[in-house]
């Protein structure tokens, strides 16, 4: 029954909330998805994503239901690289990606990888202070671009493959998110 009613609740919200989430490209999206995650905004940060997720991504990211630190983990966030990745060599790391192009189609899906800076309260292996790294899916869904899918990166395969920014942090990535506890 709590779950109905918080379902119930997140649907009013995203339904009620007037403000229209638009951007030209898939880079617009990651700065305004940092700014909303940066600001605690659940509902704006949900509206960033696909139709068929956002509920999904508010009730995970909403912390008066879910009681876990997600979104309210961070208290800042900036974006420190972003790099536009083939369909090709995405979908060695992201088998999905296929599944997009299948549905959307070929010119309206994009993968970027990303370095995201964080300033957290407590680190976990998805959120760490410094930098984190991130594969992320775009697709343009009812003309506007949204974000379909985001993993943590391999960062390991992806500088093996060359794919990489080739930093000192981004080497040592992997190791660090298995030391957080």
């Amino acid at each position: 029954m709590k779950r109905m009613v918080s379902l119930g609740i997140i649907g009013i919200c995203l339904l009620c909330y007037g403000t229209e989430i638009r951007a030209a490209s898939p880079n617009q999206i990651v700065q305004k998805e940092l700014e909303y995650i940066s600001n605690h905004k659940p509902v704006l940060y949900s509206k960033l994503w696909i139709r068929s997720m956002q509920t999904s991504v508010l009730f995970h990211h909403n912390d008066r239901i879910h009681h876990q630190d997600t979104l309210y983990n961070i208290k800042h966030s900036s974006l420190v690289g972003i790099k536009q990745m083939s369909l090709t060599k995405a979908s060695i790391y992201m088998p999905r990606v296929s599944q997009y192009v299948s549905k959307f189609g070929k010119e309206n899906v994009q993968v970027y990888y990303l370095a995201v800076q964080y300033d957290v309260k407590k680190e976990n292996i998805y959120q760490m202070n410094g930098t984190n790294y991130f594969l992320q899916v775009f697709v343009r869904e009812y003309g506007d671009w949204k974000i379909a899918e985001s993993i943590v990166a391999p960062t390991d395969q992806i500088l093996a493959n060359g794919n990489g920014f080739g930093t000192d942090e981004e080497k040592n990535y992997s190791e660090k998110r298995k030391n957080v506890k």
